[in-house]
């Protein structure tokens, strides 16, 4: 584990002085590095990273009535990129913990996770303690000697006195006198106060440096303000053929403002529903180039789509690790609703390369195929409740009718809606229990705003 210094990052600071404003930043390959790596972390460890301050009831995840083996695999993910990550200055995720596991057996599949048994029923008995596995090259994305400028809203640009001074104009502040220059030393809590800070505001190094953190009343994420993704004939071909795929649910409706109250699902839909947790975020600025969001990751995906591979990234994988994130090996959820793709775990060469030489020849005679999570992924065959900011629970009809009761809402005015999800939908919930505390009304009863072309 890298001690707390060796995880300081050294920062240059344009500052606005009037207003107080970070005018843009000076920084390297390491903090860079640490900048994308936030596309590729799941939404269930955001969620854990952020719980504790601003974005608790901001994003509608509550804990659920998980399979005790799935448990962790949800609400602690596994990143897709942990072995591109490990040596990075700052590791939120704590790549550099991530374990494997595996049974007697000589010829079972090596886990990403400690679940109870191994798929042949015997028990986990060994755990592979991988050495130091960073990929040739070194870890992260960037090439070692490029230099950056990063905008106060997380735009990425290379070095350049001309684009300085724009920025500077942009603040009106081209006289000297309405600037200073900062040093700034940046560790683990400063990156986390930014990943935070960068989901909910425009403005995430001001608002996580310049003045103490969470100061003033944090802005509220725009609400049900997203277009549909853009699909081209094939992809529409391929959300027809998936039609065997569709999952059905039951709204209860206010007909009088339009808006769900709360859903009646089986079983499948709380599986799709958890299994968002293992997503990368970036995957949603990548199917939603256009979301209206508060805040400014999606800034941080466009910068990479910009950049030439050739000059600042060390390979083409490098960025298309970030353009395309993926799900980790072994936590993929059966469900083809979406179609995210998963990231395939490392080779047999390479992986026993990088372990301890006890665990090394079992290694080499394991094959190393996807982990597949068997049956679902909360307790069933049952009924769920599921309200309108996706608090889950066992449907009771008697909470149901206390719900609409608190809310005030007639009966005359209850109705009852049948949706069938498909790949779009899906979709569109996705990105919704990310922006919205009205996740229901606004993937399934409003309809949301057109894309722009």
């Amino acid at each position: 584990m890298a001690s707390k210094a060796s995880q300081t990052m050294s920062l240059k600071i344009l500052v606005e002085k009037e207003k107080n404003r970070v005018v843009f930043v000076e920084a390297n390959k390491d903090f860079v590095d640490v900048l994308f790596s936030f596309l590729t972390i799941p939404l269930g460890t955001i969620i854990r990273l952020t719980r504790e301050h601003f974005l608790k009831g901001e994003i509608g995840f509550n804990e659920v009535l998980l399979s005790s083996e799935h448990k962790g695999i949800l609400l602690r993910p596994r990143c897709a990129t942990d072995v591109y990550c490990r040596n990075l200055k700052v590791d939120l995720v704590e790549c550099d913990e991530s374990k494997y596991y595996m049974c007697r057996g000589s010829y079972c599949n090596i886990v990403s996770y400690y679940l109870t048994h191994c798929q042949c029923g015997e028990s986990l008995t060994y755990e592979v303690n991988l050495l130091d596995p960073v990929p040739q090259g070194g870890s992260g994305f960037i090439n070692p000697t490029v230099r950056f400028m990063v905008t106060d809203d997380f735009q990425v640009l290379p070095m350049s006195t001309t684009a300085g001074l724009s920025l500077l104009s942009n603040f009106g502040a081209l006289d000297g006198s309405k600037i200073e220059e900062r040093m700034l030393n940046v560790g683990k809590d400063e990156v986390l106060k930014l990943l935070k800070c960068s989901l909910a505001s425009r403005t995430p190094f001001s608002d996580s440096i310049l003045e103490p953190p969470f100061s003033k009343p944090m802005p509220m994420v725009n609400h049900g303000q997203y277009g549909p993704r853009m699909t081209n004939l094939s992809q529409r071909d391929a959300d027809t053929r998936n039609e065997d795929e569709k999952i059905n649910l039951k709204l209860i409706i206010n007909r009088s403002n339009n808006r769900a109250l709360y859903a009646e699902v089986e079983e499948n839909f709380v599986d799709l529903l958890c299994s968002f947790l293992s997503f990368p975020i970036g995957y949603i600025f990548k199917e939603f180039p256009y979301l209206s969001f508060k805040g400014c990751m999606g800034n941080l995906y466009k910068s990479v789509q910009d950049f030439d591979v050739n000059k600042f990234f060390k390979s083409e994988e490098m960025k298309a690790i970030l353009l395309n994130p993926k799900l980790a090996p072994g936590t993929s959820y059966g469900n083809k609703l979406i179609g995210i793709e998963k990231a395939v775990n490392l080779s047999r060469e390479t992986l026993s390369s990088l372990v301890k030489n006890e665990c090394r020849r079992k290694i080499l005679e394991s094959p190393l195929q996807e982990v597949k999570i068997g049956g679902g992924l909360v307790k069933g065959p049952s009924m769920f409740m599921v309200t309108d900011s996706l608090s889950i629970a066992p449907l009771s009809p008697i909470s149901g009718i206390f719900l609409i009761n608190r809310l005030k809402v007639p009966l005359s005015d209850i109705q009852e809606l049948e949706v069938n999800m498909g790949k779009e939908e899906t979709l569109r919930l996705l990105v919704a229990s990310l922006v919205s505390r009205s996740a229901l009304t606004d993937a399934f009863v409003r309809k949301g705003a057109k894309q722009e072309t």
